[in-house]
């Protein structure tokens, strides 16, 4: 009986395949169907046709681009604290004391940060406490969040190359900058230079830096080249 059954059915579904194929061909069918089944075929003829190009581009798609590192040598990048700056240290042991307070474990902490975009394993956190990988000062600004504390309390700080926001933009070359900035574009040079200093400092949430005038440099220059900005509102 099974096998008469299984003889009855295997027609139909040949020639409903045979319709489905016609219609993505945008042919009328000749195969022979049921009332039920070239209602279906009618329902879906208007977009059967696209549907062979439709799997030829996703055949064909290309597999999604990695993230582009952050090159080290990236002055932008530099500057708002992506990458590690040998003045801006962590200090571990006391990162390891706060998490421990508010109660969240090296995996929770790892987990937080990474639902903030930040690309952080537990391997990465227990080797932050125990002082044998420094993370970036940005990501150190997210730790702290994450630990609801100040950032100044988790830095053990290197004095040997640590230098002010103030500091960089006393350099000569930075002033000499800033002085035919502000010629060209009638702004004053302490407007420019307070701008700068307020947008370098809220997006890298500190003032010390290792970066050198070479680096602001290339920062005020792109500043320059941003439409409006020595024009805040």
């Amino acid at each position: 009986m099974n096998e008469l059954n299984n003889d009855e059915t295997t027609p139909a579904r040949d020639a409903l395949s045979e319709a489905l194929l016609d219609a993505a061909a945008g042919h009328p069918t000749s195969a022979d169907l049921t009332d039920d089944e070239r209602e279906l075929i009618a329902a879906i003829a208007e977009w059967a046709t696209g549907l062979p190009e439709a799997l030829a581009e996703l055949d064909s798609e290309p597999e999604p681009t990695r993230p582009v590192p952050v090159r080290a040598d990236d002055p932008i990048a530099q500057m708002l604290g992506l990458i590690e700056d040998p003045a801006v240290l962590i200090d571990g042991p006391q990162v390891a004391a706060i998490r421990k307070s508010a109660g969240l474990t090296v995996t929770d902490l790892a987990a937080r940060l990474n639902q903030r975009g930040w690309d952080v394993t537990t391997n990465t956190v227990f080797s932050w406490e125990r002082n044998k990988l420094n993370p970036s000062p940005a990501t150190i600004n997210a730790v702290a969040e994450v630990l609801n504390v100040g950032a100044d309390s988790i830095l053990t700080t290197s004095t040997a190359r640590v230098q002010t926001l103030d500091v960089l933009f006393g350099d000569e070359s930075i002033a000499a900058f800033l002085g035919e900035w502000s010629r060209e574009s009638n702004v004053p040079v302490e407007r420019l230079a307070e701008h700068s200093k307020r947008l370098l400092a809220t997006a890298g949430k500190r003032n010390a830096t290792s970066a050198t005038p070479q680096t602001l440099l290339a920062i005020l220059q792109h500043f320059k080249s941003l439409p409006g900005f020595e024009d805040p509102v």
